[in-house]
């Protein structure tokens, strides 16, 4: 048997769905399991995150699988403003490594700042955990690929040249361009419901791994948050 077959069966083996849907259900006790058995749960966890990391693919698919058509980026050149619309899946690969560095560095950061704090001082017990909160990123991500899907297959429809002509009729415009703003706002509702969702889970991971109450749980992850943003900001320029 291979080495590499070997690893993909224990991997398995020590893969548990029931603690994959309590982090959902029931965070707090799903987290003090993962914490106190690191040794099994530490090479799920990895799966977990990459699994959160390359989903965000999905969201990236659209725009390069059905681009714009050029007199868009036309416009975009003239008012020189830039969109930071991946053209190609090169970018969104590049995208999904920085958000991998991302993701890391912040587990560093925890880890580090966290001992500091008089936190958690065993570094897989602080890596699995807080693997774990990329659970709900997944759902997040597939749920918006397909909002994305629908809003930008709903834009790459629209003729631009009848949007900038002197007498394009203003009712129909809106018509047009209805649908691409009710996906934009479906989407950012459905992001920010999400992202407060990953929040709390957050909070309730850091207070588990390392005995803090909220309120310091609350700011060790605003601090890891400005702090990794400063260091990564420049990878994505």
């Amino acid at each position: 048997m291979s080495i590499t077959k070997k690893w993909f069966l224990s991997y398995l083996s020590s893969f548990d769905p029931n603690v994959i849907l309590r982090v959902i259900t029931a965070p707090n006790s799903a987290f003090v399991q993962i914490r106190d058995n690191e040794e099994k749960h530490f090479v799920p966890s990895i799966g977990i995150f990459l699994l959160a990391s390359f989903i965000g693919l999905l969201v990236m698919a659209p725009f390069v699988m059905m681009p714009l058509d050029d007199a868009y980026y036309g416009t975009f050149e003239e008012n020189d403003i830039d969109v930071g619309i991946p053209v190609n899946w090169s970018d969104a690969i590049i995208f999904v490594g920085i958000n991998i560095i991302s993701g890391i560095l912040s587990n560093v950061l925890f880890y580090f700042i966290g001992k500091k704090l008089g936190g958690n001082t065993n570094w897989k017990k602080v890596f699995s955990v807080l693997f774990y909160t990329y659970v709900p990123v997944i759902p997040m991500m597939a749920v918006l690929s397909v909002l994305v899907f629908l809003m930008w297959g709903s834009l790459t429809a629209i003729d631009p040249s009848y949007l900038v002509t002197s007498d394009a009729d203003e009712e129909e415009i809106f018509s047009l361009i209805g649908p691409v703003l009710g996906y934009v706002g479906l989407m950012a509702i459905v992001a920010i419901g999400f992202v407060v969702w990953i929040f709390v889970v957050s909070v309730k991971a850091v207070k588990t791994l390392n005995g803090f109450g909220t309120a310091k749980a609350f700011g060790l992850i605003i601090l890891v948050m400005i702090i990794s943003s400063i260091i990564t900001t420049p990878l994505g320029m």
